[in-house]
């Protein structure tokens, strides 16, 4: 799966809103994104309802790069699934049109060449000409189930994904891998076996923070908590709520070098995911927003 380092960078914060955007100025290596504006606008109040419900006017557009081949894992649901416009899947890799691959913790550019090659390596596999009629089922011919045929109605899913002249996306079932046919078994061998040449550190742009108190009931508090950075935004953040009874999640998106400088302390082996400020323990995490990826505002 993609795991991402980025070197640490000095960025500067704003202030959040229900849903706060800390942007940097752009430059030529990122795309930035104008912060919303808050306004209020009264609601119907009913029984449970909260008397206004904050809006937000949609972010500005930016440019989006196109997938040309995608390894990615479904069927995983997280709190920030509900800031993106599409399913957020976890990829293994992934290429863009310009190239740019993601894949085992760094990033190339692949060349025209490259790239033909690996993807010329899937149709010879025979990705291409597997037949497969997605049931996940014994009428599906991508799996070899003999006797053992099971039913599984949920669960993880591996899928293929190429978007060229020729596009197909082919899911095996988490739990049927043992089944699969040897074509796909060999496809699924390259592909976790791929790693090029001249990877560097992928600098993610853009991020989603989460954190919550901790609590010393259920969360593992063993390890020692992290000082957190007062230079980045204060973990005491509490969302907007429509309904007295619901508490969404407390999530903010962070861009530019701000999010490259935070990811890296969040993510240092050293940290646990656990931080203090001001005498409270806080469990926080973070999520990069690809380059393909559009953010919303999963408060509105």
């Amino acid at each position: 799966m993609v795991c991402i380092t980025v070197t640490s960078c000095n960025g500067q914060r704003s202030i959040p809103t229900a849903f706060p955007s800390l942007a940097q100025e752009p430059s030529t290596t990122a795309t930035a994104i104008t912060t919303s504006t808050l306004t209020l606008t009264s609601t119907r109040i009913l029984p449970t309802e909260l008397p206004s419900t904050p809006t937000f006017t949609p972010f500005s557009p930016y440019q989006t790069k196109k997938v040309v081949f995608e390894y990615y894992i479904a069927g995983q649901q997280s709190d920030f699934d509900m800031f993106y416009s599409d399913f957020h899947e976890l990829p293994n890799i992934i290429l863009y049109d310009d190239g740019q691959m993601l894949v085992d913790g760094g990033q190339k550019v692949l060349s025209t060449d490259e790239t033909k090659r690996f993807l010329s390596k899937l149709d010879a596999l025979g990705f291409f000409s597997i037949e497969s009629n997605q049931q996940y089922d014994q009428t599906d011919r991508l799996y070899n189930f003999g006797n053992n045929y099971q039913e599984v109605n949920d669960g993880l899913k591996y899928c293929i994904l190429v978007n060229t002249e020729r596009s197909r996306n082919l899911c095996a079932q988490g739990d049927y891998m043992q089944y699969l046919i040897p074509e796909m078994k060999s496809i699924f061998k390259y592909l976790n076996g791929y790693k090029p040449t001249g990877l560097t550190s992928y600098s993610p742009n853009r991020i989603l923070l989460s954190m919550r108190l901790a609590d010393p009931s259920s969360d593992d508090l063993s390890a020692t908590a992290t000082l957190w950075d007062n230079r980045f935004p204060s973990l005491d953040f509490h969302p907007p709520r429509t309904y007295l009874y619901d508490t969404p999640p407390s999530i903010i998106y962070i861009e530019g070098d701000m999010a490259k400088e935070i990811y890296t302390f969040v993510t240092n082996l050293h940290s646990q995911g656990i931080f203090i400020q001001d005498g409270e323990k806080y469990i926080v995490e973070v999520d990069v927003v690809l380059p393909h990826e559009t953010i919303i505002n999963g408060y509105q």
